[in-house]
């Protein structure tokens, strides 16, 4: 696979983008306890202040063009980038979120590598704010083989977007009639629902 951007540099650009993201997290009132005592954390046990995770989205050109296969991410995470978790998207195993011999392919490659599994982007299921009922409710639906999906593969959560159509306050209303159904078949299964601000109203800071 050709790459435009070499490793050191890419380890580079990380660090300094998340070591900004835990400063911000040091000043924020609510920062978490790790981020919040970074020296602590450094000192008691030698490990980094933070870790990243590599979003499969980084790769999806050469995906997408057959130069890579999806099965490969996490070696391609950890062998060329030193980092030990993923993030999946799901247009690069969209007819697989069943598959259990291939769900079970990718757990094992990732427990053989010593990589982590962290969630699964969700995409092309279906608008959680759809205007029409049915058509919101069969969206929310869709979703589900992902959480599921997302369980076995030992993820935390799975993104979503919240797309919608009308005024303002009824996107708002939609959207979150879908994202609090999905999000209760979440729970069931210990899956977190987390939305993207990924345009449209979700994208929308107030």
């Amino acid at each position: 696979m050709t790459r435009t951007i070499d490793r050191r540099q890419f380890l580079e650009t990380s660090v300094r983008v998340a070591a900004g993201l835990s400063l911000a997290s040091c000043v924020h009132p609510q920062a978490s306890e790790t981020s919040a005592k970074p020296s602590e954390t450094s000192q008691t046990n030698g490990k980094p202040w933070f870790q990243i995770s590599l979003a499969e989205w980084s790769f999806h050109k050469a995906l997408f063009a057959g130069q890579m296969d999806h099965l490969d991410f996490a070696k391609v995470a950890k062998a060329d980038f030193g980092i030990d978790a993923v993030e999946y998207v799901n247009q690069f195993f969209k007819d697989k979120a069943k598959d259990e011999n291939y769900l079970a392919d990718m757990k094992r490659r990732c427990a053989d590598l010593g990589v982590e599994s962290r969630l699964i982007m969700i995409d092309d299921e279906g608008d959680l704010g759809d205007a029409d009922s049915a058509a919101r409710t069969k969206a929310v639906e869709n979703h589900y083989k992902w959480v599921e999906a997302a369980k076995y593969l030992g993820c935390f959560a799975i993104r979503v977007n919240a797309r919608s159509t009308g005024s303002y306050d009824e996107q708002s209303e939609r959207a979150a009639d879908g994202l609090r159904r999905l999000a209760e078949f979440g729970a069931t299964h210990g899956i977190a629902v987390i939305v993207e601000n990924h345009g449209e109203l979700s994208s929308n800071g107030q």
